[in-house]
Formats: structure tokens, sequence, C-alpha cells
């Protein structure tokens, strides 16, 4: 039936219509829930409004929802009493994990292993090798940065840490560091996305 491509279209274009609208309602959801979340566990409306902004801000053009962002914020904020740091940490890790061309998906997989060793303070090869396969950019960037070199720099970060010459509190302030300027992660992150929408639009070009 002639009819039939037009059908199809259609549908997918409603779907896509709908996922978009169900995107947006949900980051308003959020942006609006955060700041009352915070302020029940004894943030100020101010810091919590400020961390929600920056948090958007942090991840616009990246393929990273504000819900996951949101809650790393949180957890990380409930374990070091910090809010500004947390969010900083939360965005700094997410731009480590993309700039070293991960999915949003293994980002999220990195952000979940991180929260887990920051909750213990310590270190597990289990969850620094997920680090390694999710940011080994990231990883090596900030191994170089604490005076390691060469092929075995991540390794030498992850015994320093265990064996407590480098502090977790170290580690993230460095990450942290590590986010801004030229070439620092949120450059990386974004060169990296747009290098990735150029190759899909290539291929994309190719098939047609």
């Amino acid at each position: 039936s002639t009819l039939f491509p037009y059908t199809t279209l259609f549908r997918s274009t409603n779907r896509a219509i709908s996922s978009s609208m169900g995107g947006a309602i949900s980051r308003v959801d959020t942006m609006n829930r955060f700041p009352k979340m915070m302020q029940a566990m004894g943030f100020s409306a101010d810091d919590a409004k400020g961390s929600v902004d920056a948090l958007a801000k942090g991840i616009d053009g990246l393929p990273t929802a504000l819900d996951e962002v949101v809650a790393t914020t949180q957890q990380l904020a409930l374990m070091n009493g910090d809010l500004g740091k947390s969010t900083k940490l939360t965005l700094a890790l997410n731009d480590a994990f993309l700039a070293s061309g991960s999915s949003a998906a293994d980002a999220s997989r990195g952000l979940v292993q991180f929260s887990q060793m920051m909750s213990t303070g310590k270190v597990d090869m289990q969850s620094w090798k997920t680090l390694m396969e999710t940011m080994p950019l990231g990883l090596q960037k900030t191994a170089e940065a604490f005076g390691f070199a060469g092929s075995s720099a991540k390794n030498d970060l992850y015994q320093a840490l265990k064996d407590g010459v480098i502090t977790f509190d170290q580690f993230s302030d460095k990450l942290i560091e590590l986010d801004g300027g030229i070439n620092g992660f949120a450059e990386l992150a974004r060169i990296d996305r747009k290098s990735t929408r150029l190759n899909s639009s290539h291929t994309h070009r190719s098939r047609m």
C-alpha cells in the first residue's frame, strides 16, 4: 500500500515526539523535586537550587540524563556533606567517562562503582577495573597529574589509593581540577561528542 511508508513514518515521528516530551517533563520534575529533597536532608534552598542548575548546565550538549547526575550528586553529598563539591565531582566524573569514549550507559555504570568505593573510602580491584574500562583516558590523566607515568600509571594510582598514600578526597579534588581548562575533561567530552555526531552523520549519508 502507498500509505504504508507514511503510516510508519507517522508512528515513528509520534514515538519520537512522545519520548522527547516525556524527557522534558521528567527533567522539569527533577529540577523541582531535587531542591526539596536536598532541603529535607539539611542543605539550604539556595545551595540545592544552585546544584541542580549547575548539573543541568554541566550536561548540556551531552548524552547524559539529568536524573543520573542528580542521583549521583545526592548520594555523594550524603557521604561527604558537601553539596557544592559533590556537584562538581559528579560533573567531572561524567565528563571523564564521556571524554574516554564511554556511552551514557557505561558512564552511569562507572558512576555507580565510584560511589560505592567512596562510600567505603577504599578502592577494590573489581570497581577499579570498571573505572579502567569506562574512563581509561580520565584515569591516565589523573594518574599523570599525581606524578605517575607510562603504561603502569593507572595501576600505580590504584596502589597509592589502596595504601592510603593518596586519599579518596585528594583523588576527588584532582578529578575536579582536571575537569576544567584547556583539554580538561569537560572540553574533551564535548569534542568526543561532536566527532561521534559527525561520524554518525557521515555513516547515515553513505547509506542513503
